[in-house]
């Protein structure tokens, strides 16, 4: 188990208990982390002590926000290809419509900077499609 120690707002960790009780004869003291959430905080030694903040949220472009949501790839024409069939047939597909309203306006984003609050996808892509070739089907 990693021990940290401090000395004169230096930090030291060490795992061998021999290193440990020697700096300790030295005045070097145990220094343990505060608790904190891995998940979301980090926790870094500075200026002598521990400071615990907050993880920031990673930026995505939209695309790479697309792909995220399982829309990446040819996904997205696939769909394309799903819509002009359900229009030939003078269907619609709820899930369809939604993602497609998704779709363009994260394409009217993409010459956006990287952000960390882009919108969900208001369905997976395998639920879409389900939907869409069912309606197709029936």
């Amino acid at each position: 188990m990693k021990i940290y120690l401090t000395l004169d707002k230096q930090l030291r960790p060490e795992t061998d208990p021999a290193i440990i009780a020697n700096l300790e004869r030295k005045g070097w003291v145990p220094a343990p982390q505060p608790d904190f959430d891995p998940a979301a905080q980090q926790c870094e030694w500075g200026d002598g002590e521990w400071v615990v903040s907050s993880i920031p949220a990673r930026a995505f472009t939209a695309e790479e926000w697309t792909a995220a949501q399982g829309y990446g790839g040819n996904r997205s024409t696939t769909l394309l290809y799903q819509k002009l069939r359900l229009d030939a047939a003078a269907k619609s597909s709820p899930k369809l419509v939604a993602v497609q309203g998704w779709l363009d306006a994260m394409i009217a984003s993409g010459l956006s900077p990287a952000a960390s609050n882009w919108p969900a996808a208001p369905h997976s892509f395998e639920e879409t499609l389900t939907e869409t070739l069912a309606t197709l089907n029936s």
